[in-house]
Formats: C-alpha cells, structure tokens, sequence
C-alpha cells in the first residue's frame, strides 16, 4: 500500500514538472503524454500501471461531471416541452368541445345552402347525400332525404323541361325551312332564318341568286310580302365577308 501512495506521489511530481503537450493544458494527465514520457525510459511497468489507474479514474470523473452539467442544462428544456404538451393537450380538448353534436351544426349549414339562391341544384344534392351518409341516426335524417329528393326531381324537371324545349324548337324550325321552301315568310321572319349563315346555307335554302355584286346577292320574284303595299317582292341578302350581315327588300315581282 505505501509503495502504491509512493507511486501516486511520484506521478503527481511527474505531472505537475511535466512540459505541456500540443493541445493541451500545462499539468493535464493522459495517456498520450504517459505515452511519451514511457518511450523516454522514466517510468518502470508497474509504475505505468498505476498511472493508467490513475488517469482513467480522472477522466471518468471528468465525464461524470460533464453529464450532470449537460443533464442541468436540459432540464429547462424538458420542463418547457411538459409545459407546451400540457398545453397543447388542452387545446386538442377545447377543440373537441367544438364538435360535440357535429350533425347540427352540419344540418344547419345544409339549410343555409337551401336559403342561398345561388345554390344549385346539384350542389345541394351532394351536401344532403353527404349528410345522409354520415350521420344515418340523425334526428334530421328525414329532412336530408327529403332535400335530397326535392333536389332530384328538380333536376329531373328542368332536364325534361329542357327535352320539351328542345323538341319544340326542332319542330319549329323544320316548319320554318318548310313555309321557306314555300316562300311564305315575312320579311322578318327572313331576317331571323338567314342571320348569319353562310354562302353554302343560302345556296342550299334559297338556290342560286339572280343576280350578285360584292357584298350582295339579289332574288327577285315573289319571296315575301310588302306589309304596306301588300305587294309581293324579293330579297336582298347582304354578306359581311362569306356571312349573311342582314336581309333587306328586293325588287318587286314582274
């Protein structure tokens, strides 16, 4: 034991005389600098021994107290995250509060949309279907449904009514090409079936003109009706460009 404390005494003497390393403070023990003063022949193996001892058990204490300053150090910062999860754990329950009954207050979005006159029909199908669907025990079930078929047959209405127009409209304009082919229209009526067409379309409801110059074609003969004069008369087509501009009287019939 007294040659141990003599050996650690020794080391001690040897550090404190010890010239600096390269890197590190005046006095500092480590095995590099052990290292050195071995391959200069000072110290005998066991003393070398007890220095290895020595210098592991100083850094070990070393790195204890780096640990618990670097533990101090976080400690702020943990109890600063306890204190942002706490926080935020609250807010995730206020929140929660907000959805309690979450089917009435989609309810009464879906009846602000009925309100809205902007709405349409096929928007407010797909808000009561998908109130339907999500909340299928609902007390305002039935009245999601019944939006939900209101709007359905609305629509169906409007694309029937929209086939009747259409149907209608065909129908009128094959009379139309009928009483033209008889030259039974009124000079009105002229002005609406050749506004806008092209040459090719005059050529094929009214046949070839008279006569033509730039910007205008003549027929002549009985095309319609004079509503003063009651006389018959033709038509004067005039183009803007290769399409009917408008439809003026003609020369009278011979």
């Amino acid at each position: 034991m007294k040659s141990r404390l003599f050996l650690l005494a020794l080391i001690q003497g040897a550090v404190l005389f010890a010239a600096p390393l390269p890197g590190h403070a005046a006095g500092h023990l480590s095995h590099e600098r052990l290292d050195l003063f071995d391959r200069r022949g000072y110290f005998t193996p066991e003393f070398k021994v007890a220095v290895r001892e020595m210098i592991d058990t100083q850094e070990a204490v070393v790195q204890a107290k780096d640990e618990e300053k670097k533990a101090k150090a976080d400690l702020p910062n943990a109890q600063q995250k306890a204190t942002d999860a706490e926080a935020k754990v609250a807010a995730l329950r206020q929140e929660l509060t907000q959805y309690d009954h979450p089917d009435e207050k989609d309810f009464v979005t879906l009846q602000a949309r009925m309100r809205d006159t902007t709405a349409k029909p096929t928007e407010l199908i797909v808000l009561a279907q998908a109130y339907a669907w999500a909340y299928p025990t609902s007390p305002h079930q039935a009245e999601a449904q019944q939006v939900l078929q209101q709007m359905q047959k609305k629509i169906a209405d409007q694309q029937q009514a929209d086939k009747d127009a259409e149907a209608a409209r065909q129908a009128a304009r094959a009379k139309l090409v009928q009483r033209a082919a008889a030259k039974d229209l009124s000079l009105e009526e002229w002005k609406d079936f050749l506004r806008d067409m092209s040459e090719e379309e005059v050529l094929k409801y009214l046949g070839r003109p008279q006569s033509s110059a730039i910007g205008y074609w003549v027929y002549t003969g009985s095309w319609t009706t004079n509503p003063i004069t009651n006389q018959k008369i033709g038509l004067r087509v005039n183009f803007n460009g290769t399409r009917v501009l408008n439809v003026v009287e003609g020369p009278k019939a011979q």
